[in-house]
């Protein structure tokens, strides 16, 4: 393989700062010899306190041509500079594949495949699903792109979703059954393997539980989660890392706070290793608010799971029931938060007689589908 050179082109219109598994992609793809990786993103805005990425490979060129958080007509222009810089990255890098991540990310990639044709790799993944309802109530620059995206599809080489029912539904919504199934994939947000850590002592007191993601206080079983912790009295430690918090989630933590109920800020994600390793569960909280929701499995679970966590999740966020596991630890527990008065924690929380099963969930399996395509030798994995 090594003799093989591709030169690849990665287009991710948000910063990759916010999408931890877009970096993750960059890392991997990074570091294969045969791959010359470019990757086109937006500058990440100062007042998300986020560290600024840094690819793990030094071959990996990284172009923020703007912001795309600012408001007014600055943030017009900055779409506008941020679109005409990519397609001329891309016109003066000519090439052999390009990779985009959402519709947002779309306009220069299609436009080079229409100019390029068959010479050209043109790969599309959806971090989220989007029913056409959802589309239509969008920004016009997204509804425009996706139109564009509607009538080239035929024309791609790969279309991943992050699981099977939200690719289903995606090909079902954009009319896509009589494409080939070797275009379309399923693309996971697992961890890389170096986070794997195995935590085989008991559950103490009091157990120390953590939520790691964007927090909203409406989409999320949040008041339901510290009502119960409060009730528990000093069984429970809750922690929360949110770079991403609105308003009425922060308001409602400030008045609840207590030594038992902790808003300890943002946490950067290649430091999530170090700091999870503190805790005994993962939460994931979210409510039904979306058919993207619904048909989920957050990253946090795998990412829990890698470290060494128990994971409680939300029961209605019913894709994810299949990862279920009681009968081995890290144990991965549905649960019914808008009734956690009848949640049996004892019992969640018990370890007798249960035997350690590793996470099994890591991304370098899981990209290998994508760099064999990249680089000339794709083969269906099953």
């Amino acid at each position: 393989m090594a003799e093989i050179s591709r030169k690849v082109i990665f287009v991710h219109f948000h910063p990759l700062e916010q999408y931890p598994p877009a970096m993750n992609l960059v890392d991997y793809l990074g570091q294969i010899p045969a791959i010359q990786l470019k990757v086109i993103t937006n500058k990440v805005s100062a007042h998300r306190n986020l560290k600024k990425y840094q690819s793990s490979s030094d071959r990996t060129t990284i172009y923020r041509p703007a912001r795309d958080s600012v408001s007014g007509m600055i943030r017009y222009f900055n779409y506008v500079f941020y679109y005409l810089s990519s397609f001329f990255i891309i016109l003066f890098q000519k090439p052999d594949a390009i990779i985009y991540t959402e519709t947002l990310s779309a306009w220069p990639a299609i436009l080079f495949k229409r100019w390029r044709k068959k010479k050209l790799l043109l790969l599309a993944h959806y971090h989220e699903y989007a029913t056409p309802v959802e589309y239509e109530t969008r920004m016009f620059l997204s509804k425009w792109m996706h139109k564009m995206e509607l009538k080239d599809y035929a024309h791609y080489d790969w279309i991943s979703q992050t699981n099977a029912i939200r690719l289903q539904k995606f090909v079902q919504d954009a009319h896509l059954k009589g494409l080939h199934n070797e275009v379309l994939h399923t693309f996971a947000n697992y961890p890389p393997s170096s986070w794997l850590s195995a935590k085989v002592n008991p559950i103490g007191r009091p157990v120390r539980l953590v939520y790691v993601g964007s927090l909203g206080y409406g989409n999320m079983y949040l008041k339901e989660l510290i009502e119960w912790i409060l009730q528990k009295g000093e069984k429970y430690i809750l922690d929360i890392y949110a770079h991403n918090i609105d308003e009425e989630a922060k308001q409602f933590l400030d008045k609840h706070k207590s030594n038992g109920i902790r808003f300890c800020g943002g946490c950067d994600y290649q430091a999530l290793p170090q700091v999870l390793k503190d805790y005994d569960v993962g939460l994931v909280i979210y409510k039904p608010f979306s058919e993207n929701t619904i048909h989920a499995v957050s990253n946090k679970v795998f990412e829990y799971l890698a470290c060494g966590l128990d994971v409680w999740f939300s029961e209605e966020m019913t894709f994810t029931l299949q990862y279920t596991e009681l009968n081995a630890y890290p144990k991965i527990v549905p649960v019914d938060f808008r009734n956690l008065s009848a949640f049996d924690d004892n019992a969640a929380l018990d370890r007798d007689g249960l035997t350690y099963k590793p996470c099994a969930y890591f991304y370098e399996t899981e990209y290998q589908q994508m760099a064999n395509l990249l680089l000339g030798n794709y083969q269906q994995l099953n």
